[in-house]
């Protein structure tokens, strides 16, 4: 308990699993830890990680103070010696040198510590604050014109012409912060994050611990908020920020003749974005004062200070910095938020998901509809803006205009082709002359988005104005005169203040189209273009190759840990880790035993139905209706010998549909709902269904939950206790191949390594497996049994691929009769009843 100072007293396997953590943490390797929901993952996983950073801070300053003593006591000895004066010299000048940059380092670790102590006395870091954006108050827009937002960027100069300004999310430059060690801990979601700062709690451990989050989550800015989708939202604090921090009310100017005349302002500014209300902030989370982003979203509503730049803000000061995937995975945003992973630690939890979210995040599709309007608006923004566009820009613009053009014509021409590289893509195009990495460049150096999205809402309310003008009664021109006047009177009445006016929050097409050059400009090899041209004609890119993008990360780090409650089959990761050049000795792998002993688990897998026959539910069975009656059969006669709540597992939400329906033609679901209360999981499904299963599972009378591997319920639910006694797992949730996607992802991969497309096949499949059993028993306490129906499970390649805890413990080749007979014992012995 001592060694990891555990809350605790740990079990034997928890012992082990915070020992592997850190020896892989000193080895510096990248560890695959596999430890079951209930074994106390988070805590083992904080107290080992939080354990090496404590030690290893203790030993950097104990290394470096002996070292600066050893060092000024050579310098002194160098001065005694009767060496030659050259040699003297050489000596002096080397060990001063070493002794400067000891120095230097230690200079830096107390620039943090007084950080700290600013912090948690309250106050302001004056020396980083960052400097007040310039007022627009003494300036007028020429001639009372507001400002085009749209208007093509004069700042911006192609290929690293003289004077060329790139676009940065903060303008101004600050000093350098001190930073700190720190682990880097990442999963898939914002609840998982809040979750862990909980088990945080109950550890003597106090780091200084921030979330990285989106604007989306952490802006408190209502106009901002109500833009909803995080691209705008990202673009409209930026004009706000950038319009600094001028009065939202019109400012009056003096005219001629001694009266007042209304100003034309810029836009309004953000309240929030204060540099010394973003440094209390800042306090608040280096205080340990502030931890969740709930907390700090609260707190600047309170303090009107913006919540996502103080979390940016202290990021580097922070020992445990907690962000989503997205953010750690992606290089853009990772770079956005200033992650620097050099000598830390990176944990990423709920691994078995991050090769797909790295899929996820590189690739982008755009639709026949978005690339329509695109051109559209490009050909009028250039005819508008031609004048004032530098020649080279203009290029660029015309270039994309015939990228968009063509991508167009080709969608909608009658070419074959579902599938295409980067260079099958850019021959038939017929766009080689481009140079899509010049384009994306000018795309996000010159704001080209933000521009368009303007120019794009002009010409959204440019469309309704029309509309309205063609609604109106033609007038001739003397009654146009007559009314003119009183028209443009009623007008002014009722026209509402800019701030009320509803907004038009519908996305800029250039937004899809800019993350679809973006995409193409991944290695060639590494993607396809996929082309679909069903109802709703797009394309889409697809990266095939996660390897690259996951070494950048890991080999960028001092450790990486990849810990999951079901990493098996863990295989595709090792060798997507090969192909990043992460070689086997650079990996370790360890795989927990649960906590539970043996007696508090029924594993057995079902080879025959209930009536003796083999059972495998294949794509060709299941269309079969006395397959799906005889599953109904085997359902209804083992669910009564179950208390409380059994999960059931099945492939797909089309086998789900078509096994209810079956069940209710042959009246066997009846049979069963008067035993037990039946729910069923939909595509649609409310929050509230699993409440009402909850209840009626925690009855005497018990409750059945159908559901999908791969759905809502496999992953990230608890059914824990009475919730989930059994969890029976039908079929096999095998992949479909003829789909395009997977198709060409087990080609790709089969180009690769040997049979590298079928590890994916059975990769897939497994892990939806896995991650369905391992909803039930979720701590020390609980027992639940685990049926397995289908005799392909006990086929040792398929058996090898489950969780070990549940692998090795599994019993097969039972009939029936024996199974029914076990499972009354074991519920029995358990203290349940059927």
């Amino acid at each position: 308990m001592e060694e990891f100072s555990f809350p605790f007293q740990p079990y034997d396997i928890q012992l082990r699993l915070m020992r592997e953590i850190r020896d892989c943490i000193e080895d510096g390797k990248v560890g695959i830890f596999e430890s079951p929901t209930g074994t106390g993952k988070s805590l083992s996983v904080l107290c080992s990680t939080l354990t090496w950073l404590e030690n290893e801070e203790n030993r950097i300053e104990t290394e470096l103070n002996e070292k600066l003593k050893k060092i000024q006591a050579d310098i002194a000895e160098s001065k005694k010696s009767g060496a030659s004066w050259e040699e003297s010299l050489k000596l002096s000048l080397e060990a001063e040198k070493e002794e400067s940059e000891v120095m230097e380092k230690i200079e830096k670790r107390k620039r943090l510590t007084t950080r700290i102590d600013l912090a948690k006395q309250g106050m302001v870091d004056v020396s980083r604050k960052r400097k007040a954006p310039a007022r627009d108050a003494d300036f007028a827009l020429a001639d009372d014109e507001p400002k085009d937002e749209a208007a093509p960027s004069e700042e911006y100069h192609s290929d690293g012409e003289s004077g060329s300004k790139l676009r940065q999310d903060d303008e101004e430059e600050e000093e350098e912060a001190p930073k700190c060690l720190k682990i880097f801990y990442a999963s898939r979601t914002h609840s998982q994050l809040e979750q862990l700062v909980d088990e945080l709690a109950k550890t003597r451990f106090q780091p200084r611990v921030v979330t990285c989050s989106s604007r989306g989550n952490l802006c408190v800015n209502e106009e901002v908020k109500k833009l909803k989708l995080n691209h705008l939202i990202n673009e409209k604090c930026m004009e706000l920020r950038k319009n600094g921090t001028s009065s939202d009310k019109d400012k009056k100017q003096k005219t001629e003749n001694g009266g007042e005349k209304k100003k034309k302002s810029c836009s309004k500014s953000c309240e929030f974005y204060s540099s010394t209300q973003i440094e209390d902030l800042v306090n608040g989370v280096l205080a340990n004062k502030l931890k969740t982003t709930l907390q700090v979203s609260k707190e600047g509503v309170s303090s009107k200070g913006c919540p996502y730049f103080a979390s940016r803000k202290a990021v580097p000061q922070c020992q445990l910095v907690l962000l989503p995937y997205q953010v750690l995975l992606h290089e853009g945003t990772r770079n956005a938020w200033g992650i620097d992973l050099k000598d830390n630690v990176i944990v990423l939890d709920e691994a078995h998901n991050v090769l797909t979210t790295i899929n996820s995040l590189y690739s982008a599709e755009i639709s026949e509809k978005s690339l329509s309007l695109a051109l559209r608006l490009i050909r009028e923004y250039n005819a508008k803006y031609k004048l004032r566009l530098k020649a080279k820009n203009l290029l660029y613009m015309k270039q994309l205009e015939q990228l968009t053009s063509k991508m167009l014509i080709f969608l909608n021409s009658q070419s074959k082709e579902d599938v295409m590289t980067m260079a099958q893509l850019s021959r038939n195009l017929n766009i080689l002359e481009l140079n899509l990495f010049k384009l994306a460049t000018y795309i996000e150096k010159s704001d080209l988005c933000k521009k368009f999205h303007g120019f794009y809402l002009q010409s959204m309310r440019a469309s309704i104005d029309l509309k309205k003008e063609n609604e109106k009664p033609k007038l001739t021109g003397i009654q146009k005169l007559m009314v003119k006047k009183e028209e443009a009177e009623k007008i002014k009445a009722e026209e509402p203040p800019e701030e009320v006016r509803p907004q038009i929050t519908v996305s800029s097409p250039l937004f899809s189209l800019k993350s679809f050059i973006d995409a193409l400009t991944n290695k060639c090899e590494d993607g396809r273009i996929l082309i679909d041209k069903t109802k709703d004609p797009k394309y889409r890119y697809i990266l095939l190759n996660p390897a690259d993008r996951l070494a950048e990360v890991v080999k960028a780090c001092r450790a990486t840990v990849l810990v999951g409650g079901t990493m098996e089959p863990s295989e595709l990761l090792v060798e997507t880790l090969s192909r990043g050049s992460v070689g086997p000795d650079a990996i370790r792998r360890f795989s927990c035993a649960h906590v539970i002993d043996d007696s508090q688990l029924l594993a057995v897998m079902i080879q025959k139905t209930v009536d003796g026959k083999p059972f495998q539910l294949t794509y060709k069975t299941r269309q079969n209706p006395e397959t799906l009656k005889s599953i109904g059969r085997t359902v209804q006669v083992l669910s009564q010998h179950i208390p409380n709540g059994v999960v059931i597992f099945v492939p797909s939400y089309e086998i789900l549909s078509d096994l209810i329906k079956k069940m209710r033609e042959t009246k066997i679901m009846e049979q069963i709902e008067r035993k037990k209360s039946v729910f069923a999981e939909t595509r649609q499904s409310s929050s509230t269904m699993l409440s009402d299963y909850s209840t009626a599972a925690k009855s005497s009378r018990g409750a059945i939950l159908f559901a999908v591997m791969g759905g809502k319920m496999s992953e990230g639910i608890n059914f824990s206790d009475e919730l989930g006694r059994a969890v029976i797992v039908i079929g096999l949730p095998y992949p479909n191949k003829t789909g395009v996607e997977l198709r060409e992802r087990m080609r790709f991969l089969d180009s690769q390594m040997a049979n590298g497309g079928n590890m994916l096949y059975e990769s897939m499949c497994m892990h939806s497996v896995n991650q369905s059993i391992g909803r039930a028993i979720r701590h020390r306490k609980d027992y639940a049994a685990v049926y397995l129906f289908d005799d392909r499970y006990a086929l040792e390649s398929t058996k090898s691929k489950l969780s070990a805890w549940i692998g090795d413990r599994t019993q097969r080749n039972l009939g029936f009769p024996e199974i029914i007979q076990k499972s009354n014992a074991f519920f029995k012995a358990n203290g349940g009843s059927s």
